[in-house]
């Protein structure tokens, strides 16, 4: 898999390069291949599979070999080996022989070697193994509920970095349109100024609109630096990427006139169908299910602390004599060995009830994560239908602006309205346009905000 992602990487790479601009959809795989965050969530899932493995062996055999060397002091040997006179009987009369105290018990040496295989199996250990492993599936499910819910986060980052460069670059666009304006303004000011048929106080006005219009431009320009910094970082890129395409917001227009024109019966269905959606895809949901679930595991396994344990050993016995050549007098032996907790000094029992609360405690605390989240959904479903009808009311504001600014501008060429007036329908046009604008890449970015609660 990894080698596949690579060669996707090197091909998307190859595609940029001869491109001028970056797609929404390249940028969002750009970033699921390179972004640290989600690189970590990975190899986050890629520990929780190999604890399950892990946890998976507990079911089988162990199997070792031991090797104990065991040399004894010059004292001790010599005492083991001292003579002793033991009494028997030969021909019917008693006598006395001398033989090594050693002999008694075999004989000992003084460097003795012992080797020996012991494989162990575990056969019943009041369900902790069964439950361990359990757990360890379920910890599996909630990396990979993590990972998705990470990569539904890069994604609306990267989604909403993306719009948000593209919303900067218009209203640059439409700040410069502005400054451009009212320079075109202040020279004919002046010029009317120089002629004696303009007043000094209409120089001053536009000329303050011109330093205003400025620095909204500078902002605008810091902002997009910023934003390509945080794109980068998005991306996972270490030059510099290439900038966002354009789109056409128009063809959203269809979508935000259905939107806005929703009555309330077809907005609480469209509601429910969304929050069902989110009920069954949302990972954040998936996850706290599965935490009351290994809540109820950890029980379990409290309770298993009561119950009786049996495992098997069998030991093969190579040698146990003064050379180590693994050979020698062979012997085995099985071993069934069970044990039943009888007195633990209330350890099994706080254990057992401390786990209890916990197990309550998850519940409610899923509970309480779970209305929550399913607000934050309906809050974001209700957000997009706000954006759909500020962009419906933008455009009609917009269009009123614009009528507003040409009656304004044929009445001031008549000399019937003041600089004033003028400047103030100027700035109610932009603002207009400017609203508008940003209403629409808000409606963009809302539609992905309601993807990131789902699959």
């Amino acid at each position: 898999m990894r080698k596949s992602s690579t060669f996707f990487m090197i091909l998307l790479l190859i595609s940029l390069l001869h491109s001028e601009k970056i797609t929404l959809e390249q940028s969002i795989e750009l970033a699921k291949q390179n972004n640290k965050e989600l690189l970590s969530e990975k190899n986050a899932l890629q520990t929780a599979g190999w604890t399950q493995k892990n946890a998976f062996t507990n079911f089988l055999p162990k199997l070792s070999f031991n090797s104990t060397a065991i040399r004894i002091d010059n004292n001790t040997y010599q005492m083991a080996n001292q003579m002793i006179e033991m009494p028997v009987i030969f021909n019917g009369q008693q006598m006395m022989i001398e033989i090594p105290a050693a002999a008694m018990s075999g004989g000992i040496y003084k460097t003795n070697y012992m080797n020996n295989i012991i494989v162990q199996q575990p056969v019943f250990n009041g369900g902790k193994t069964i439950i361990g492993y359990q757990l360890a599936r379920l910890a599996k499910q909630q990396a990979l509920n993590t990972l998705q819910n990470k990569e539904n986060d890069i994604v609306f980052q990267v989604a909403g970095t993306y719009f948000n460069i593209l919303k900067l670059s218009d209203l640059k666009e439409l700040a410069e349109k502005s400054l451009n304006s009212s320079k075109s303004h202040l020279q004919l000011i002046k010029k009317k100024y120089e002629v004696g048929i303009g007043q000094r106080s209409d120089i001053l006005q536009w000329q303050v609109k011109v330093k205003n219009d400025e620095t909204s431009l500078n902002e605008i320009t810091n902002n997009i630096k910023i934003l390509k910094t945080v794109w980068k970082n998005l991306l996972g890129l270490e030059e510099d990427i290439l900038m966002p395409e354009k789109i056409q917001t128009q063809n959203y227009n269809a979508e935000i006139q259905e939107y806005s024109a929703l009555n309330s019966a077809e907005i609480q269905n469209k509601l429910n169908l969304y929050l069902n959606q989110v009920k069954s895809q949302n990972p954040n949901l998936k996850t706290l299910e599965l935490s009351r679930k290994m809540m109820k595991k950890n029980y379990l396994m409290a309770k298993g602390n009561f119950l009786p344990s049996l495992n098997l050993q069998f030991t093969y016995e190579i040698e146990n004599d003064d050379k180590f050549d693994l050979s020698g007098e062979e012997n085995w032996n099985l071993a069934a060995v069970l044990s039943m907790p009888l007195f633990s000094s209330g350890a099994n029992y706080t254990n057992l009830k401390k786990t209890k609360y916990e197990m309550l405690q998850t519940d409610l605390i899923t509970a309480s994560a779970k209305e929550n989240l399913l607000s934050g959904a309906e809050a974001t479903f209700y957000n997009l239908i706000t954006k759909a009808q500020s962009c419906e009311n933008n455009k009609s504001a917009l269009e009123l602006a614009q009528e507003n600014h040409k009656i304004i501008n044929e009445l001031f060429e008549q000399g019937m309205v003041t600089n004033t007036e003028l400047i103030d329908a100027e700035i109610l046009l932009f603002s207009s346009e400017m609203n508008l604008i940003s209403s629409i890449y808000d409606f963009i970015l809302s539609k992905y905000e309601m993807k990131k609660w789902t699959n």
